[in-house]
C-alpha cells in the first residue's frame, strides 16, 4: 500500500512566560514524532489526556504551524505550504470528539453536512444537496429526507456523531481524523459507530488517523498504533503485536488500566504498578522514568526507538517483555 500521509521528525513546543516575562516554561507537545499512514489503513496514535494527541492532529490539519519537521500528504510536502492548504483541507476531515459542541446547533443537519462543500465550491446548490442527503445515507441515518429537515438538539448523542461522520465523508476525502470518536458516547452505541467507520473504510478505501486513550476500542478498529506519552512515540507497531507483548512499561500500564468486566478479576494483580511521580525535569532521559517502577540509571539519558521485532520499534533501556 502507497502512503497517504507521512510525518517526520514533527517538533512543537509550547512557552508560557511568567510573570515577569523572564521565567519561561516549555511544553514539548510534540517531540520528533515520525509515522506513516498508509492507504485504506487505520492509524491509531494512543495515550493518556495531556500526551500530545489532538495537537499532532491539529498541525497535520495545519490548523497549528510546527516548530520543525514535514508532513506529506499524498505524495505532495505540506509543512509551511499555504498554497496547498485548500488540498489538505478538501482531501483530509476530522471527526471531533464531542458530538453536542462539533456541529452548529442553529443549522439544519443537511446544512451542517453540505458545508464543507460550499466552502470548497464544490457543484451547484443541487448537486450539494444530492451529495449531503448520499452522505447521511451512507452513514445509516434513516429516512434521510426527515433527518436532514431536523436541527441537532433533535437527535440523540450517536446520531450526531453519524452527522459529524457523514460532514467529514460527503467531500471525498483520502484520509479522516478520528479524535476520541466514541468516548463520549454511551457504550451501548460505540459499537455501532465503530462498525460503521470499519465499512466506510472498507467501501471507499478511506485511511484513518484514530486518536484514543481507549486500547479496547484501539485493537478493535487500527491495524498499526503508536504509543504517545508526553509527546514522545515510546512504542509503534503492528497493534496486534504491540497490545499482546507490550514491550514498554507505558504501553502495559495502559493495558493494566482497561476495565475487565469479569468481577473475580477486580482485585487482579496488575502488572505494572505506575510509582507516583518524582519531582525531576521529564524531558531529561526518559519521559515516563518519573512514574516507572523499573527506572535505571541509564533511563536519565534519552531512548531512541529501537527495533524489536521486523515491524515493532520501542524506545526504552528496561524492555519488560
Amino acid at each position: 500500500m502507497d502512503e497517504i500521509l507521512s510525518v517526520k521528525n514533527l517538533k512543537k513546543y509550547f512557552i508560557k512566560k511568567g510573570f515577569t516575562g523572564s521565567d519561561k516554561e516549555v511544553t514539548r507537545v510534540a517531540d520528533d514524532i515520525s509515522f506513516s499512514i498508509k492507504n485504506a489503513e487505520t492509524f491509531v496514535l494512543a495515550g493518556e489526556s495531556g500526551s500530545g494527541k489532538t495537537t499532532i492532529a491539529r498541525l497535520i490539519l495545519r490548523a497549528l504551524e510546527p516548530d520543525s519537521g514535514t508532513i506529506s500528504f499524498d505524495g505532495q510536502e505540506i509543512t509551511n505550504q499555504k498554497d496547498h492548504l485548500e488540498k489538505i483541507r478538501l482531501g483530509c476531515q476530522m471527526v471531533h470528539q464531542d458530538p453536542y459542541a462539533s456541529i452548529n446547533p442553529r443549522m439544519t443537519i443537511l446544512d451542517i453536512v453540505k458545508e464543507p462543500l460550499e466552502i470548497h465550491n464544490v457543484g451547484n446548490k443541487q448537486e450539494r444537496n444530492r451529495l449531503a442527503l448520499q452522505a447521511l445515507s451512507q452513514v445509516k441515518l434513516e429516512p434521510v429526507e426527515d433527518i436532514a429537515s431536523k436541527y441537532p438538539h433533535m437527535l440523540s448523542g450517536g446520531q450526531r456523531q453519524r452527522v459529524a461522520i457523514a460532514r467529514a465523508i460527503v467531500t471525498n476525502p483520502k484520509l479522516v481524523i478520528a479524535d476520541e470518536p466514541v468516548s463520549m458516547l454511551d457504550v451501548s452505541v460505540r459499537i455501532g459507530i465503530l462498525e460503521l467507520i470499519k465499512e466506510l473504510q472498507e467501501k471507499h478505501g478511506i485511511s484513518f488517523l484514530y486518536i484514543t486513550h481507549d486500547l479496547s476500542t484501539a485493537r478493535y478498529i487500527g491495524h498499526r498504533i503508536a504509543i504517545l506519552y508526553l509527546g514522545k512515540i515510546v512504542e509503534t507497531g503492528p497493534i496486534n503485536e504491540v497490545l499482546s507483548s507490550p514491550h514498554h512499561p507505558y504501553t502495559q500500564a495502559l493495558l493494566d488500566s482497561i476495565s475487565d468486566p469479569d468481577p473475580e478479576n477486580l482485585h487482579k494483580e496488575k502488572k505494572i504498578r505506575v510509582n507516583e511521580p518524582l519531582d525531576i525535569d521529564v524531558y531529561q532521559g526518559c519521559r515516563f522514568r518519573a512514574r516507572c517502577p523499573y527506572a535505571i540509571d541509564k533511563c536519565k539519558q534519552e531512548p531512541e526507538l529501537e527495533k524489536v521485532s521486523e515491524d515493532s520499534q520501542v524506545a526504552c533501556f528496561v524492555k519488560i517483555n
